[in-house]
């Protein structure tokens, strides 16, 4: 299914324009990162700043509200290199999460996800999904039937736009140690946290710690649908559906709360051919366009945003401080979670 996104707005036309920095209101750093970072995926900014928006809002659902405030947000953030105060965009987000209602610093990535969350359901509305093509033969058949029917019974009457660029679908694989048996389940996402620790010195690194088989046993042993009972087993994890968009979060916090400062190389450019299942999506380019860092520990610190601009140049968001920086700041230890696009965005996604 291609990705339907009216050219009403040129990209080219909003060259040297979308570095607008955006006011502290009191530890609220984490909101506006995450803001520059969803600014920095240019075709869906295009899409609130044509107001293609308007024929997909869910006008039976309060997000509605949330949508239509974003949108105003994002005309004003790429109408002038200016500065802005998002009072009415935070009071907002706050009316549907109470952890956003008063000025306590949150974290960076959960406010982009709910950001996410809720753009996705004032815009979403009713599709028809198809089925397999053909009955399933082969065991890859067979997993990509599941990996449909699971995406069919959660969003068929639910789709958006933002589903449609952001979400993905994991497969997880569990083995029952007693029985052999392998079961697999499906489960949507809209960024993925990943393991850093002593032995991760790349993305590269962190993607191989996810997608390593786990031993389930002790508190974690699995439900055997075929022994009936608790058995330890092996459970895997990969993706099956890559978003167009795809976010990926360092999981910088260990078990105690503590920090792991540690300096993680990543690509501007990668495949990400050992995260995913689907042949056709392991040789996809993507490329990197807005990096949230962070510095500091749980309890506090301070959060901002790296985005690359439409003139290809890269611009440091600190709240309401824009400079344009070199590629060698982007990679630091202060690296948080970062937005890949697919290549090629612009002009054609395909969706299967």
């Amino acid at each position: 299914m291609e990705l339907d996104i009216k050219q009403d707005i040129n990209l080219l036309s909003l060259t040297g324009l979308g570095q607008s920095g955006l006011y502290n209101l009191g530890n609220t750093c984490f909101l506006n990162t995450a803001i520059q970072c969803l600014s920095s995926v240019k075709l869906l900014s295009a899409y609130f700043i044509s107001d293609q928006y308007k024929e997909d809002l869910n006008l039976d659902k309060n997000e509605e509200k949330f949508v239509e405030e974003y949108a105003r947000l994002i005309k004003v953030v790429w109408r002038d290199n200016c500065s802005i105060r998002p009072l009415l965009f935070k009071k907002t987000l706050g009316e549907f999460y109470d952890a956003y209602i008063g000025f306590r610093q949150n974290d960076s990535a959960e406010a982009y996800c709910k950001i996410i969350e809720l753009l996705h359901e004032g815009l979403t509305y009713e599709v028809q999904l198809k089925d397999a093509e053909s009955p399933p033969v082969s065991l890859y058949d067979k997993i990509k039937q599941a990996a449909l029917v699971s995406w069919k019974n959660s969003y068929e009457n639910n789709y958006s736009i933002i589903l449609k660029l952001f979400y993905g679908q994991f497969c997880s694989r569990i083995k029952c140690d007693n029985c052999k048996n392998v079961s697999k389940n499906f489960d949507p996402f809209s960024i993925i946290n990943l393991p850093v620790d002593e032995k991760t010195n790349t993305l590269e690194d962190c993607i191989n710690r996810y997608v390593v088989s786990e031993d389930m046993h002790g508190d974690n042993t699995i439900s055997c649908e075929k022994c009936k009972k608790k058995c330890t087993g092996k459970r895997k994890t990969t993706v099956w559906r890559m978003p167009p968009v795809l976010s990926l979060c360092f999981n910088r916090f260990d078990d105690r709360g503590r920090k792991i400062n540690k300096y993680i190389d990543f690509p501007l450019k990668c495949n990400f051919s050992n995260l995913v299942e689907k042949p056709s999506d392991k040789k996809s380019i993507y490329e990197l366009v807005a990096i949230s860092n962070h510095s500091g520990g749980l309890l506090g610190g301070h959060y901002w945003a790296y985005g690359k601009g439409t003139n290809g140049n890269w611009y440091e968001y600190n709240d309401s401080t824009v400079n344009e920086i070199e590629l060698s700041s982007l990679v630091s230890n202060n690296a948080y979670y970062l937005i890949y696009v697919k290549k090629g965005l612009t002009t054609e996604v395909i969706i299967s």
